[in-house]
C-alpha cells in the first residue's frame, strides 16, 4: 500500500512540473454595450484578453474592425443592426486563433417602432419620368458602391460629433408616406439648420463623394475607414473635394435646401458595414470609447 501511495506522489509531482497549455480564447473578457441592439441601433464591443493578439470578430456574416486601446490592453469596435433587419437572436463569433473554437455570443435584436411621417411633394419629384428614373438608378448604384468599398484601416479618432448643433426635426427610422404612397424609411436624421450654416465632419476621414444627386441634392459622403461612412445631404455649397483628408470638426460645406426637400436643413446619416444605423446613437455610444 505504501508503495502505491509513493508511486502516486511521484506521478503527481511529475505532472506538476509539466507546463500547462491554456486556450487563448478562455482569456477573453467581452463586454457589449448595450447588450441588446434594436433595429437601426449600434453597440460598442470591448474585448480584453491575456495575449496581445488581435481577435477576429464576425457579426451577421461580416468581419468587424477593431482598434487597440493600450490603457487596458483591450480591443474596441462598433457593431450595428440595419434598420430593416429581421428581429431575432443573432450569433457573434470571436476568436484569436484559427485553430481554436470561437467564442459565441448570442445577441437579441428586437423590433423598434419608429413611427410614420407623411409628406406632400410636387408630383414631378415623386412620379419620375424615364430620364429621372435612369439618373436615380445610376446615382443609387454609385452610392451603394461606396458603402461596400470602405478602407479597412480606421481613420476616425475618439468620440463622434454632431455636424450641426440644431435639434432633430426629422427622426431616424420613420416610415415615409409621400403623396399617399409608402416609401423607404428615413435612413438618417434631419437636423435643424438655416441656409448657409456651416457643416462639420463628424469624424476624421477621406471625402468619398461630392455630387449633386436627384433626391439628396448637393451631397458629401466621408469614408472614415473600417466600414463606416457619414453622409451630409441637401447642402448649398461644398467646401471639400473627393480624396481630401478631413479632420473631425472641419467645415466641409454649408447647409441648404437642394434636392427633394421642403426647406433648408441637414440630412445626416451613418452607414456601418453597409447597415443603416441611427447616427445619434453612434455619437452617444462613442462617448464610452477608452482611447
Amino acid at each position: 500500500m505504501q508503495k502505491i501511495i509513493r508511486l502516486l506522489l511521484i506521478i503527481s509531482f511529475f505532472f506538476f512540473l509539466l507546463p500547462i497549455e491554456t486556450q487563448p480564447s478562455s482569456g477573453l473578457d467581452v463586454t457589449l454595450t448595450p447588450s441588446t441592439i434594436s433595429q437601426g441601433e449600434v453597440a460598442l464591443l470591448y474585448i480584453q484578453k491575456l495575449e496581445k493578439v488581435k481577435p477576429k470578430v464576425t457579426w451577421m456574416g461580416k468581419k468587424i474592425t477593431l482598434l487597440y486601446e493600450t490603457k487596458n490592453d483591450a480591443w474596441e469596435g462598433f457593431i450595428g443592426v440595419d434598420l430593416t433587419t429581421k428581429p431575432g437572436r443573432y450569433n457573434m463569433e470571436i476568436s484569436i486563433s484559427d485553430s481554436n473554437r470561437p467564442k459565441v455570443i448570442t445577441v437579441n435584436v428586437p423590433a423598434r417602432d419608429y413611427g410614420v411621417r407623411r409628406l406632400t411633394l410636387p408630383k414631378e419629384m415623386v412620379e419620375l419620368n424615364t430620364n429621372a428614373l435612369k439618373r436615380v438608378r445610376q446615382e443609387s448604384k454609385t452610392v451603394k458602391g461606396l458603402f461596400t468599398s470602405s478602407d479597412k484601416t480606421p481613420l476616425w479618432i475618439g468620440r463622434w460629433i454632431r455636424p450641426v448643433p440644431g435639434m432633430i426635426v426629422g427622426p431616424f427610422g420613420r416610415g415615409s408616406i409621400i403623396n399617399g404612397m409608402e416609401r423607404s424609411p428615413h435612413s438618417g436624421v434631419d437636423l435643424k439648420a438655416a441656409e448657409g450654416d456651416p457643416i462639420k465632419a463628424t469624424n476624421r476621414g477621406i471625402v468619398a463623394l461630392v455630387a449633386h444627386l436627384f433626391f439628396s441634392g448637393l451631397s458629401i459622403i466621408i469614408d472614415h475607414g473600417g466600414g463606416i461612412q457619414s453622409m451630409y445631404f441637401h447642402l448649398s455649397k461644398a467646401l471639400v473635394k473627393v480624396g481630401q483628408l478631413v479632420e473631425k470638426g472641419a467645415i466641409i460645406g454649408l447647409a441648404g435646401s437642394s434636392g427633394r426637400v421642403t426647406g433648408p436643413h441637414l440630412h445626416f446619416g451613418i452607414r456601418l458595414n453597409n447597415g443603416r444605423i441611427d447616427p445619434i446613437k453612434l455619437i452617444e455610444i462613442s462617448g464610452r470609447l477608452e482611447r
